[in-house]
């Protein structure tokens, strides 16, 4: 196989992997996000005690969704304080003050966010952008689908 036709079939594999945001309960697609082709893609929003901003980066593996960081510049109830096992905890320093990145890898089949005005949420992948909100106050579930990692997995 040629080096080109390799990277135009990983291109159409990467491709074809998408975010699905489904209404919850009840299933009914709301919007389909295509992903960047690490497969990786962000929820962004403000804390509701703290009022600063949290940003949740995910990578897509295996057709589930893994949750690689968290990252915050303030504690607040529910934020990390430290690493559990198997996780790393780092401060970063920057002009702006010190940032807290919990490094992890935590699987799921699927991430089911409860909206509510306030968090302003908001997911991004590659250079798109969709604000959650607009929804309205209600659960969305995130699944992944990457039709091609399904077919390799089960060969």
């Amino acid at each position: 196989m040629t080096a080109a036709l390799g990277l135009l079939l990983a291109a159409s594999v990467n491709a074809a992997c998408a975010l699905d945001l489904l209404d919850s309960p009840g299933g009914t697609r709301l919007e389909r996000v295509p992903l960047p082709t690490d497969r990786s893609f962000t929820v962004h929003y403000q804390h509701s005690v703290t009022l600063r901003p949290v940003e949740s980066r995910y990578v897509v593996r295996d057709n589930l969704i893994l949750q690689i960081a968290e990252v915050f510049d303030a504690h607040g109830p529910g934020m990390a304080t430290g690493a559990q096992p198997g996780e790393r905890w780092e401060t970063q320093h920057t002009a702006d003050g010190a940032r807290f990145v919990l490094h992890m890898e935590r699987r799921m089949p699927k991430l089911v966010i409860r909206l509510h005005p306030l968090p302003s949420f908001a997911l991004r992948a590659g250079a798109q952008s969709i604000d959650l909100g607009k929804w309205g106050a209600r659960s969305v579930e995130i699944h992944a689908d990457c039709p091609d990692e399904s077919r390799a997995a089960a060969q």
